[in-house]
């Protein structure tokens, strides 16, 4: 994992198991999603009663202001399950 926007979850270098089985975002959690430049890991949340399905993209940091998007708008690789940092 690269960068600073899933901080204070996830740290830039951890190490992520990722779940290609569960590309849902129900329930809520985070998930490795490709956003047309690459892989990111990002909280998904799908917006209830939304027509078309909407879904919140949000960053842990802060300072990532969450954003909104439709289901088809993004491409879901899966749920992250489980991380390792080194020590």
């Amino acid at each position: 994992l690269e960068g600073d926007s899933m901080t204070p979850t996830l740290h830039d270098g951890d190490v992520v198991l990722v779940d290609l089985g569960r590309r849902a975002p129900t329930p809520p959690g985070i998930f490795v999603l490709h956003d047309g430049m690459g892989l990111v890991a990002k909280r998904l949340e799908h917006i209830a009663n939304s027509d078309p399905p909407r879904v919140r993209i949000v960053s842990d940091n802060r300072s990532y202001a969450p954003y909104d998007c439709t289901a088809e708008e993004i491409n879901i690789i899966g749920r992250i399950r489980w991380f390792a940092r080194e020590i």
